[in-house]
């Protein structure tokens, strides 16, 4: 008897012991970081620490799209695009990179005001405008790359994203970051993540085309800073790949993995004179459901003059 109660005791103190290191470990990555390198090699409490919905709807409806700062110079048609989203009362909004081209208050204020407006919470993925001054990392300096991330992070909150509710885990990254950087988050939140549920996996840019920065090269800083193979094996968990930084009104198709297929989905706008669309996804536990909406632009705009 005494030598089942010790080892039951010793199994408590290991079990503890473990517990007790798991969660240092994540504390020791909660901090207010004061250079870049601080800011790269850690994580804030909001990105590691797993957001849950309280709906328990069995069918989410999510409205997403990207790459929209184009229309911060088109307040009639950036109107029109918000009312759209409204019209679909949907559960959630994504938006998914370049939301801003100089990363300035001004620009922040104007789509942040925008987005207030939608009545449901609104989520963000970063895109290349969004973390940097792009005429900065065009010229190749950096110099002051720790005061345009800090601003997203004053603006937005977090650069990755951990969202359960009740038919899927939603999880946004920084395709900015590098591929260990990546990686090394999805690691930490693994263990919060709800494996019963569909994996959804969430980025500014395309992880299964292969554009990425090419070193020695600054004006391929715009690209994801890994190749499309760096990812794609380690990421082979998740059910769907979901990007913001597309030309055209929606896409959707699959990209094979060592065992079935990712479905992914594209969404985003690009420039004055092209049609405006938001895509809206319908969740459920058997799987996402994808269609674009056109957004109808008031005669008024200058968009397509």
């Amino acid at each position: 008897m005494r030598v089942i109660l010790k080892i039951f005791l010793i199994f408590i103190f290991i079990s503890i012991f473990i517990s007790c290191s798991d969660n240092s470990s994540k504390k020791d990555l909660r901090y207010n970081p004061t250079t870049l390198k601080e800011l790269h090699n850690g994580f804030f409490d909001e990105e590691i620490v797993a957001e849950i919905a309280k709906s328990n709807n069995s069918e989410i409806t999510i409205i997403t799209t990207g790459h929209l700062y184009p229309l911060l110079n088109y307040p009639l048609a950036y109107n029109a695009v918000v009312d759209s989203i409204i019209n679909q009362n949907p559960d959630y909004v994504f938006l998914l990179g370049d939301l801003v081209r100089d990363n300035t208050d001004v620009e922040w204020d104007s789509v942040l005001t925008r987005f207030d407006k939608v009545g449901c919470k609104v989520y963000f993925a970063p895109g290349n405008h969004d973390l940097n001054y792009h005429y900065e990392r065009w010229e190749g300096s950096r110099e002051h790359q720790y005061t345009a991330e800090m601003k997203y992070i004053e603006k937005v909150g977090y650069r990755y994203k951990l969202l359960k509710d009740s038919v899927a885990n939603y999880v946004f990254i920084n395709p900015n970051d590098s591929i260990d950087r990546v990686l090394s988050y999805l690691e930490i939140i693994k263990p919060e993540i709800d494996t019963s549920k569909l994996m959804i996996l969430l980025s500014s840019q395309s992880l299964w085309h292969n554009k990425h920065q090419i070193k020695g090269d600054n004006h391929t800083w715009m690209a994801k800073a890994f190749t499309r193979d760096d990812i794609l094996p380690n990421v082979e968990y998740f059910d769907y790949l979901i990007h913001g930084d597309w030309g055209g009104k929606f896409y959707e198709g699959n990209w094979p993995k060592s065992k079935g297929r990712f479905t992914v989905f594209a969404v985003g706008n690009r420039v004055p004179g092209d049609s405006l669309y938001i895509a809206k996804l319908v969740v459920t536990g058997n799987g996402i459901k994808g269609s674009s909406i056109r957004v109808l632009i008031p005669e008024e705009s200058d968009w397509f003059k």
